[in-house]
């Protein structure tokens, strides 16, 4: 895989030591052919940090960790494992100016595993400004452990990830858009839609063809909304968020 390491430094979530790979082209049938960027651990396979909780540097304080028995839909041991061997083979130069560079005039994916919160704004911002487009989405939008400019730039550029209603309600109120993760049969609320590229809505467009996940870039009203998918799907639980 054709990449570069775009960041290479401490988690802005917990610290410890990180990377940011980009791939330069993808295969992915649901996201079309976007940059795609892994966040994981230079010093753990991200298997192993899966298993002993390692990934909270990643992932932040995601419900949906399975360290926690949640339910995130990524196989850690295709994409995430793949990439970081090839990082330990030195397969990828370490050069954000490069990486920028091939995100120019195309849709970038911020996140396509480890939520965006865990790299700094201002590599994001770099990466963003010459692509067409980009989606990102952040579980990490209420750590209260990440710094506040942190916190609500990275926001601006990622939909808020919202497992409740009232997740969803609460984000809105600060001012941001969300994408909520709901069970087959919970209603679709006002100020929603269906993810054009879900099951639900008959994949009838890629995440490349939307473009709608943005963040609060565009001032868009309605928030995209999907059935909880992937291996692991039937272990979706709502958790409210504490007032």
């Amino acid at each position: 895989m054709a990449g570069f390491v775009f960041y290479s430094g401490p988690s802005m979530l917990d610290g410890a030591p990180i990377i940011g790979v980009a791939i330069t082209s993808s295969t992915n049938r649901k996201t079309g052919s976007m940059v795609q960027t892994y966040i994981i651990r230079a010093d753990v396979a991200p298997l192993d940090a899966l298993r002993t909780g390692a990934d909270s540097s990643v992932c932040g304080d995601c419900k949906h960790r399975p360290i926690s028995g949640g339910a995130c839909y990524v196989n850690v041991g295709q994409g995430p494992r793949s990439v970081y061997a090839a990082f330990k083979r030195g397969r990828y130069a370490e050069s954000l100016a490069d990486a920028a560079k091939a995100c120019e005039g195309q849709m970038l994916r911020l996140g396509t595993y480890g939520d965006p919160m865990a790299i700094p704004a201002a590599i994001w911002q770099t990466l963003t400004a010459g692509a067409i487009g980009h989606t990102g989405y952040t579980h990490q939008w209420l750590n209260g452990d990440v710094a506040p400019a942190q916190r609500e730039a990275v926001s601006s550029l990622c939909m808020a990830s919202a497992d409740t209603e009232s997740e969803a309600d609460m984000a809105r109120s600060i001012g941001l858009r969300t994408f909520r993760v709901r069970r087959p049969d919970d209603a679709v609320m006002a100020g929603e839609f269906l993810c054009p590229a879900s099951a639900e809505a008959g994949k009838r467009k890629t995440c490349i063809e939307c473009g709608a996940c943005n963040g609060v870039r565009e001032n868009r009203a309605a928030s995209p909304v999907i059935v909880a998918h992937g291996s692991l799907a039937s272990r979706f639980i709502r958790i409210e968020v504490a007032a």
